[in-house]
């Protein structure tokens, strides 16, 4: 009996400790839907993730990006800290840090339960997701205060929609661009990046695609991930494009994926690459 007692108010403890980690999550994603600027973003995280933890009282936050740091003031660090690194578009700009202030005790070689870890690296991933769509958001206004200061401003916008196709390509192919230096090759199991089409060829309209062509080693999981990793480039531009055109679309990449098979065999749009005439154009080579 004691010990069915014992065992019960075992799994209480950690039901209680399970619900203190949920509304930490909780209350992250309710700082992350507030749409702060990174700084104000980071210092209001570090004063809501204390009730996370098994012992709230003592615990302290500290948040390190680049040349940054970001903690609340009158504590002092410790020993007894665990950390996550923060990831942002595959590159570690920093980390955050979780510490206790004193001493409890000991849950296998750490203070730290296994599941806060969980819950810090979690926490970690969103920051870092929040960091990006900020900084891919800023590139963004950038390019379009660029464009706006190239364009004519003219009474009829339909006019510039239709004559004026510089203005279509040039910010398309400056994306390219970006994404190219973005492109972690290795990590995709990419081997060259080329582009074909009307932005190849300057001459993209308001729904004009952005044709990619991906020379792959032929990893069929690692050709998912770069799939999905060109999936959220080409969300991104497609709410741009309707930003600037009106035009809406499902988005703004087509991206064709070539084995060595389709080189060897000339198949596909492998036959683009090397083509004399309108071949594709190498962005980047591994």
């Amino acid at each position: 009996m004691i010990r069915n007692e014992y065992a019960l108010q075992e799994k209480i403890n950690q039901l209680k400790e399970r619900e203190k980690e949920m509304k930490c999550l909780y209350k992250v994603q309710g700082v992350i839907d507030e749409d702060l600027p990174v700084d104000e973003f980071l210092n209001t995280i570090i004063k809501h993730l204390w009730g996370g933890w098994q012992y709230p009282n003592i615990t302290r936050v500290k948040i390190t990006l680049e040349d940054k740091i970001y903690k609340e003031s009158g504590w002092e660090e410790t020993e007894w800290v665990q950390h996550a690194d923060i990831i942002v578009d595959d590159e570690v700009l920093g980390k955050i840090e979780v510490y206790y202030t004193q001493f409890k005790e000991l849950v296998t070689d750490s203070q730290f339960l296994p599941e806060e870890q969980k819950l810090l690296n979690t926490i970690a991933t969103k920051i870092g997701n929040y960091i990006f769509r900020k900084r891919l958001k800023r590139t963004l206004e950038v390019l379009d205060a660029e464009k706006n200061q190239e364009e004519i401003v003219v009474e009829n916008s339909a006019s510039i929609l239709h004559t004026e196709s510089d203005v279509h390509w040039k910010w398309r192919y400056k994306f390219v661009n970006i994404i190219a230096e973005k492109m972690d090759m290795e990590r995709f199991g990419a081997k060259a990046l080329y582009i074909i089409g009307s932005v190849k060829n300057a001459k993209a309209g308001p729904a004009s695609d952005i044709d990619l062509i991906v020379h792959v080693k032929g990893d069929t999981m690692l050709e998912r991930e770069l799939k999905a990793w060109f999936e959220g480039w080409s969300l991104c531009l497609s709410e741009m494009n309707l930003l600037k055109t009106g035009y809406k679309t499902d988005g703004l990449i087509d991206l064709h994926i070539v084995t060595d098979e389709d080189i060897k065999n000339n198949s596909s749009f492998a036959t683009m690459i090397g083509a004399i005439t309108d071949g594709a154009k190498l962005i980047k080579k591994n």
